[in-house]
């Protein structure tokens, strides 16, 4: 039996459907299989009591119920909903009319409502929502007047009007209940399906993650290895520009996955290796001073790896030109947030350079710098009094 009502609920659903169309589709199928046991409840109820009058209605609902599963199967949700909802709104206002407004058979309005919004309260399906809201409130007005001029009315005694009363409070209230449980458990099974396909993208991205960076170190280890081996100071030099640039790179990638944060980067834990890093590998570490003003910000990968080529170029050029070996090297970082705009500014004590030399400059490391900047669609500029101080304002969407 249970395999059976499996079956049903699922029918329609769809390979090619997206998991908030299925759950639809799933939600359609199981209220319309409440509605049919309703419909069988108050046939079995009306026979028992000798209310024949009203028979003719429910069977004519009990034919139109299933209809919305095989509308599902050869059509889609959207055909399916359309009928259940709109023939369930004309179904209303005949066995209103007839029982009248003391039968509280209107009640039921209530888990029809619920359902509607339940399965088309998403915004690809709001224009449908409204629809048929339209449609349900123009059906209530109907029933309002025709209580108000007794349109269809038939004469019920007063213990057959408190009956139906009482059986229709009590189904009505059985039926909101068993809505509202399909309702939040096809929620919380979507909700465990979409945790269950973001935790395993999360793992998959992760894993990327992880052999970009093992192959970015393996880059620069052989960017290492090449420069070893030449002879030439100026090769040894382009590759360990190179390898600078790919480590920085590489290094985004490293936080990342070590963190276990695949969304955002903070940066200042970023720069504080960073500049180590390059410390290092110019030996100098002890012979400069550097200090660091960061806040804690938060980077996506667009902004991250920009901003981390530009402050390796920055930082890289500053140990290489800034100072002669006689003088002490100052380098100044400053990293901070106001709303949404981040503020990334690198100051040396150098010797600057020439305003026309910043304009006109077309070394590779410059022209990267000023290509990054308007990549992360930020405002920059430089400046080389009391040294060479570079300014960098971006905005970031959270």
């Amino acid at each position: 039996m249970k395999s059976i009502i499996n079956k049903l609920i699922n029918t329609g659903v769809r390979k090619e459907y997206q998991s908030w169309e299925c759950h639809i589709t799933r939600k359609l199928n199981s209220v319309a299989l409440i509605t049919f046991l309703n419909l069988v409840l108050g046939i079995s109820f009306f026979l028992a009591c000798g209310y024949y009058e009203f028979i003719f209605d429910c069977a004519m609902g009990l034919i139109a119920a299933p209809l919305v599963i095989v509308l599902n199967r050869i059509k889609n949700y959207l055909w399916a909903a359309y009928w259940f909802f709109c023939y369930g709104f004309w179904f209303f206002i005949p066995i209103n009319l007839k029982m009248g407004s003391q039968s509280f058979i209107i009640l039921f309005y209530f888990p029809v409502i619920i359902s509607m919004v339940q399965i088309l309260g998403r915004k690809e399906l709001l224009k449908h929502l409204f629809v048929l809201s339209v449609l349900c409130l123009a059906s209530i007005i109907i029933i309002a007047f025709g209580f108000k001029y007794k349109l269809w009315h038939l004469e019920l005694n007063e213990d057959t009007v408190s009956n139906l009363a009482v059986f229709h409070i009590i189904l009505c209230f059985i039926t909101t209940m068993a809505f509202i449980i399909v309702m939040v458990s096809e929620s919380v099974s979507q909700e465990n399906l979409i945790r269950k396909t973001l935790a395993e993208k999360e793992i998959l991205l992760a894993e990327v993650f992880h052999r970009v960076k093992n192959n970015m170190n393996i880059v620069t280890s052989l960017l290492n290895l090449r420069k070893n081996m030449s002879e030439s100071q100026e090769v040894k030099e382009a590759l360990e520009e190179c390898r600078g640039r790919v480590f920085a790179m590489a290094l985004v990638h490293d936080n990342i996955f070590n963190k276990n944060n695949i969304t955002a980067l903070n940066f200042k834990d970023y720069i504080q290796v960073l500049v180590t890093e390059i410390a290092n590998s110019f030996g100098e570490h002890e012979k400069a001073e550097i200090t660091l003003a960061t806040e804690d910000v938060h980077l996506d990968l667009s902004y991250a790896i920009p901003c981390g080529l530009i402050l390796n170029e920055l930082i890289t050029n500053s140990f290489k030109h800034a100072c002669p070996e006689s003088e002490k090297l100052i380098i100044h970082v400053k990293l901070r947030k106001q709303k949404n705009t981040v503020e990334l500014e690198v100051k040396d004590n150098g010797s600057g350079l020439p305003e026309d030399g910043i304009k006109n400059s077309d070394s590779l490391g410059m022209e990267l710098i000023k290509s990054l900047s308007e990549q992360v669609g930020g405002t920059y500029g430089f400046c080389s009094k009391d040294g060479l101080t570079f300014n960098l304002k971006f905005k970031i969407t959270s």
